[in-house]
């Protein structure tokens, strides 16, 4: 599994298809909610024998909404969404931000994924 198309696949449907890699781009549509996420950081798992192909990576998931409360509703339903459907995965903070007329809540998860070396979304 690899943690960024199984959050895809997973979150996408709650904000109609706005859920985006990185960051907002000029041609994204801008309604709202949306949803930002973006891979940290990777720990790869290493023995005596070399790399596994197996990794933790740590990833921030940023919803985005105009009202506050509506947010923090939102952003409950992906933690549960994600608890409920990847394991295991690791829910380790989350943070209330304001930017401009806009409320985050930035979500840190880690995940446990086998490390790309094919496209899955093909």
């Amino acid at each position: 599994m690899i943690a960024g198309v199984r959050i895809n696949t997973l979150l996408s449907p709650m904000v109609n298809g706005r859920l985006y890699p990185d960051m907002l781009t000029e041609h994204d549509d801008k309604n709202i909610p949306y949803i930002v996420y973006q891979n940290i950081s990777t720990v790869p798992e290493v023995t005596l024998d070399g790399v596994t192909g197996h990794e933790w990576v740590r990833m921030q998931i940023d919803v985005y909404h105009n009202d506050k409360y509506q947010a923090v509703l939102l952003a409950n339903r992906v933690v549960q969404k994600i608890n409920d459907n990847i394991q295991p995965s690791i829910y380790s903070a989350r943070q209330s931000l304001r930017e401009g007329n806009l409320y985050r809540e930035s979500i840190d998860y880690e995940f446990w994924q086998t490390a790309p070396t094919e496209d899955e979304m093909e």
